[in-house]
């Protein structure tokens, strides 16, 4: 049987029919490359890839059994407090927490931190400002009602606060089909190692935050490049590498 792939993209907000601007350059560049695209799964296809925003809810999420991997392997390299044991010893010092209260100070002291960035198992608030996640910078009650905004049920991540100067050589690598993928293939072992753990949860697409020392985090790799430096030429051309 010929094998017909396709990216699945997220809808325009005004057409539902018509890919979302945000990723309408990269689909034309799919779509050369040899896949077929569009917002909803065509009949032709016999695997679909999703690509779009972030999806928080297993409602949500699609249930095409053509997909690649369904919401168990989706929510595996999302949620923090279910892949940060995997890496553990290559990432942030984390502990977890069902709700954010003065006992968050205790742990704090009994570890020697001073301050600790916070986060919900998803999201964190560093796109509102450098400190809006930082603890004690902002208060547990504003930092709290921020996260809550998030529809992400679940516990909160209490990670050891580091300078930022430690993460200017952060960068994004891109796990399609248990294959690491970087635009100059210059991949830290730290990334490898990452790697090497976390395609046991299933997942056939991911990304991984790090610099050359220490894992960052892990997202679904569903969502756009937020670093925008790699171009839908390439993106394609990785894609067609890892699953035509």
């Amino acid at each position: 049987m010929t094998k017909r792939v396709q990216i699945v993209y997220s809808a325009s907000d005004t057409n539902n029919s018509d890919i979302h601007p945000f990723f309408q350059k990269e689909a034309e560049a799919m779509k050369r490359g040899g896949f077929l695209v569009g917002v909803e799964p065509l009949f032709e296809a016999n695997t679909l890839i999703y690509k779009g925003f972030a999806i928080y809810s297993q409602d949500n999420y699609p249930q095409d059994s053509r997909y690649i991997q369904g919401w168990k392997e989706y929510r595996s390299t999302m949620r923090l407090s279910l892949y940060y044991p995997l890496i553990e010893n290559i990432s942030i010092p984390t502990f977890f927490v069902s709700e954010l209260n003065e006992e968050i100070r205790v742990k704090m002291n009994e570890l020697g931190w001073s301050k600790v960035f916070i986060k919900n198992d998803v999201k964190s608030l560093r796109n509102i400002g450098t400190t809006a996640s930082v603890y004690p910078d902002t208060s547990l009650i504003d930092i709290k009602k921020g996260l809550d905004y998030y529809p992400v049920q679940g516990c909160y991540a209490i990670r050891k606060y580091l300078n930022p100067d430690v993460f200017q050589d952060e960068d994004r690598y891109w796990v399609l089909n248990g294959k690491i993928y970087f635009r100059n293939n210059n991949i830290p072992k730290v990334v490898c190692e990452a790697a090497q753990k976390l395609n046991q949860v299933g997942s056939k697409y991911y990304v991984i935050d790090a610099t050359p020392n220490f894992i960052v985090e892990v997202n679904p790799g569903e969502c756009a490049d937020r670093y925008g430096v790699n171009s839908p030429e390439l993106f394609a051309k990785w894609f067609k590498d890892a699953f035509l």
